[in-house]
């Protein structure tokens, strides 16, 4: 079976409850949309466990490009921050302080390794898996959001799935039990896991009949 799930902002304990109620295998591949850090506070705990999983892939999210920009090899004095401010806190205290040299780099080059987006088949449907929105820029595929009334379609032919935005903010019902959102050829499937939302939900979406699962 092949899942897609996103945004796990450091709720290692959720993922690993998720992982076990859809029975994750050997034999299946899981998709992770990114921002698998911060906010939460074992968002590093995740990171190493999915480096060492052969069957999950992971995408850049931009929470993963803030932890590069501030401690990768070409930092970005600025970029401190705006890491701090988007709860990198938890991040930089485990790669820093708590991770010796060798480890936090084993860490980086995994983030530096990973792709902004991915074109999948799973039973002849095409998705276009993304962590912010489809778009030719960086900047859009990590950080642009989809929009509650979309009418047209983001792209032809494939439908796309995305993280980043928290359906609960998408909708603007920040006390309601969140559910995947469904727009025109669009999937969102971060139900606001690692926020502060008090019926967070991690999602995960099986992509070979689209069933959806919760924790």
């Amino acid at each position: 079976m092949v899942y897609c799930l996103s945004d796990i902002h450091g709720e290692f304990e959720r993922f690993r409850r998720m992982l076990e109620l859809i029975q994750f295998s050997g034999d299946d591949t899981l998709y992770v949309l990114g921002d698998v850090v911060d906010r939460g506070p074992d968002g590093v705990k995740a990171l190493e466990y999915i480096m060492g999983q052969p069957n999950i892939q992971m995408l850049m999210g931009n929470h993963e490009w803030m932890c590069l920009a501030v401690l990768g090899p070409n930092s970005q004095a600025k970029a401190k921050n705006l890491w701090e401010l988007n709860g990198g806190g938890p991040t930089y205290i485990e790669l820093v302080e708590n991770r010796n040299r060798e480890e936090r780099g084993s860490v980086l080059s995994f983030l530096e390794g990973l792709p902004v987006s991915l074109d999948i088949e799973v039973n002849d449907r095409k998705f276009h898996l993304v962590h912010g929105y489809p778009g030719e820029t960086l900047e859009d595929q990590l950080w642009e959001r989809p929009e509650a009334k979309m009418l047209l379609r983001p792209m032809r032919g494939k439908t796309v799935i995305v993280g980043h935005t928290p359906v609960q903010l998408l909708l603007g019902r920040e006390d309601e039990v969140p559910l995947i959102w469904h727009g025109p050829g669009i999937l969102d499937i971060d139900c606001g896991c690692g926020h502060m939302f008090p019926k967070r939900k991690l999602a995960c979406l099986r992509l070979n009949d689209m069933k959806e699962f919760y924790v």
